[in-house]
């Protein structure tokens, strides 16, 4: 992926993203910077992303039936859909998103 590449499928409508870590574990650490980094580059004005320690509100986890950590939650637009791990398929975080790369 190069950073030259357009965006489609998405338009301009904003994407809701929440991502649930524990506390700042290796996994949680990696999963941070790789949405941070696809984000920069690629959906620059067009997220809007919260961090979640679920060590802090577990109260949110369980109220969103987070059950395993970390998981990015695409909340908007709907329908609501759910990665695990430390995101570090770019390719296929962009694609589940609903967004299609162009060179």
């Amino acid at each position: 992926m190069k950073n030259k590449s357009k965006l489609e499928g998405i338009g301009k409508k904003k994407i809701s993203l929440q991502l649930y870590i524990t506390g700042m574990s290796e996994n949680s650490a990696r999963a941070i910077q790789n949405i941070t980094l696809l984000c920069d580059q690629y959906l620059k004005g067009l997220i809007d992303l919260e961090i979640i320690d679920i060590y802090k509100n577990p109260s949110v986890a369980e109220e969103q039936m987070i059950v395993f950590s970390p998981s990015l939650v695409r909340q908007h637009p709907l329908p609501r859909k759910t990665f695990i791990g430390d995101l570090s398929d770019m390719r296929e975080v962009i694609l589940g998103l609903g967004i299609t790369l162009k060179e």
